[in-house]
């Protein structure tokens, strides 16, 4: 697999609003456009330029989400790391091949695939893999606030039931979030 760059970092946070004031106040981090609403995770969530890169800071829209799980067992802080990857199918089934489990890649925002890599294969690191349909994004662009298409899945393995089969992927504390 190869992977692109760092497509972000995202900081989880209680107020999105008071977290870009602090990144623009002690950084000169700028907005990439307005609050998006991310429905597929439960968050939402504003991308800050720093330099070459993109930081995100996400809070949960209610109060079942891995993201409130974790703000409620650490507190704010670093929360996942999303990797750009040329061709997510083949990402997730190099992993699959090696023994990792992967989430079903989804379409999490529009123009946006990502799959989860079981943290039990990273040392405890959120690892999200992400593919962009398409040219980059317009940074310019105000983000749409997004419903999801269909919620992510099961993880793929080899002979695993059709979509219709499968239920949604539950990303509650386990092997795809952060569990003490």
């Amino acid at each position: 697999m190869r992977i692109k760059r760092i497509h972000r970092i995202t900081l989880a946070v209680r107020d999105v609003e008071a977290a870009r004031a602090t990144f623009e106040r002690l950084f000169g981090a700028a907005a990439l456009g307005g609050l998006t609403q991310v429905p597929a995770f439960g968050i939402g969530a504003i991308d800050l330029q720093l330099g070459d890169d993109t930081l995100q800071v996400a809070s949960p829209l209610g109060a079942d989400n891995p993201v409130m799980r974790f703000l409620e067992r650490k507190g704010e802080g670093f929360y996942n790391i999303a990797l750009e990857v040329d061709d997510l199918d083949a990402a997730v089934a190099e992993l699959a091949a090696l023994g990792v489990r992967v989430s079903e890649p989804s379409e999490t925002e529009p123009g946006v695939r990502s799959a989860f890599v079981t943290m039990a294969a990273t040392h405890g690191l959120s690892v999200q893999l992400v593919e962009l349909a398409g040219a980059e994004l317009d940074p310019e662009a105000e983000p749409p606030i997004t419903e999801p298409s269909e919620p992510p899945h099961e993880p793929v393995a080899a002979g695993a039931p059709s979509d219709e089969q499968r239920p949604p992927l539950d990303l509650t504390p386990d092997e795809w979030s952060d569990v003490d």
